[in-house]
Order: C-alpha cells, then structure tokens, then sequence
C-alpha cells in the first residue's frame, strides 16, 4: 500500500480560491485467485492555507481535524501495525501530527504566530 496526495481546487472559499490536499491510500487486494485488482481510499483532506500557516494553533487545530479522520479510516482497515505505521509516516511528511492540545484552539482562539 502506498500513499498519495490529490490537489484539488477548493470549492468553498469566500473567492473560490486555493486548494486542498487529499491523502489517498492506493493498494491491491486478492482474496481469490479470480478476485483481484487495485483500490483506492481517501483518509483526509486539509487546506493548504493551513500547512503554511504562522498562526500555529490554528495550524494545529485543523491538521489535528486531519488526523482524526486519517486515524477513523485507518482503524477500519485490517492493517498490521508496521504498515499502518508505514502510512502514518508517509503522511506526516506532508502533514505533521500536532502534539495533544492541538484541540484547545477551538476553545481559547488566542492566536500565536510563528517567527
């Protein structure tokens, strides 16, 4: 199994501008010799505004959002604990996984930026 990203224009902006990265799981399954072929599975979907973001609470909030629905789909999947370890690492090269507070934002908004 392999992980790769999908850009695709956001739809839902207040000008309709940006884009979104999609983390989409790609692999082959075979249960039966006759019952073979490749699948695909979308685990997440983020803004690209908030990868680049100097505001890192809000960063964090919304890459923890990410993360909780990468984690819901993954623990649907019948994965050993290497290669889902595999797949996390794979994603958080591209989207890190923020430290246990991430979810305070939503409650405090208190914004603080990075240098």
């Amino acid at each position: 199994m392999d992980v790769c990203w999908e850009r695709k224009k956001n739809k839902n902006g207040t000008n309709g501008s940006g884009f979104n990265l999609v983390a989409v799981l790609v692999g082959n399954y075979q249960k039966e010799a006759s019952a073979k072929g490749n699948f695909t599975r979308q685990l997440g979907t983020i803004g690209e505004k908030f990868l680049d973001s100097k505001a890192r609470d809000m960063r964090a909030f919304h890459q923890g959002l990410f993360w909780l629905h990468v984690d819901k789909k993954l623990n649907h999947l019948s994965l050993s604990s290497q290669e889902r370890e595999k797949i996390e690492l794979k994603i958080s090269k591209t989207v890190p996984r923020p430290g246990q507070d991430w979810a305070l934002w939503s409650v405090t908004c208190i914004p603080r930026y990075d240098p």
